[in-house]
């Protein structure tokens, strides 16, 4: 069977796609994965408290028991809609941030109480306590909500 110059060359195309689609996804996608482990031994895993707002409210009731009852402490709030990071800036402060990383929506849950930073799991961005990114690739902030603490009852408007 004689080829043409045409069928040739689209043959030829189409075997070096085949070879090279595999090595180009691979090379994509370990773009964002270098690093084989982002949480570092610092780092443990946030505890989870689950919730059910309310008019567009979160209660929390801090107490001994409560994963956010120290100072420095931190936990992830799981509710029907949407998952938060809260930590316990101070013994009356508290900051309320969203738990999906701005780079490529991955359930943050992680937090290195050492250097007071929560850590994307999927790529190894980091977050300041205010949300702001202190190591990408993400590049844009996580989202806050406002807090209010009184007596026990910590709210969180969503």
């Amino acid at each position: 069977m004689k080829l043409t110059r045409r069928e040739f060359f689209a043959k030829t195309c189409q075997g070096a796609a085949i070879i090279a689609v595999p090595t180009l996804l691979s090379s994509i996608l370990e773009s964002c994965g270098n690093n084989s482990n982002p949480v570092s031994a610092s780092s443990s895993g946030l505890q989870t408290i689950q919730a059910s707002p309310k008019n567009n409210v979160i209660t929390l009731t801090i107490d001994s028991s409560s994963p956010l009852s120290a100072v420095g402490s931190a936990a992830l709030i799981q509710f029907s809609s949407g998952n938060l990071l809260i930590d316990r800036s101070n013994q009356n402060t508290f900051n309320a941030l969203s738990a999906i990383c701005t780079h490529q929506g991955c359930l943050i849950n992680y937090y290195d109480s050492g250097n007071k930073q929560f850590v994307c799991p999927c790529h190894g961005s980091k977050f300041s306590l205010n949300g702001q990114v202190v190591q990408g690739p993400a590049s844009r902030p996580l989202s806050q909500y406002k807090t209010q603490f009184n007596g026990n009852q910590l709210n969180i408007s969503i």
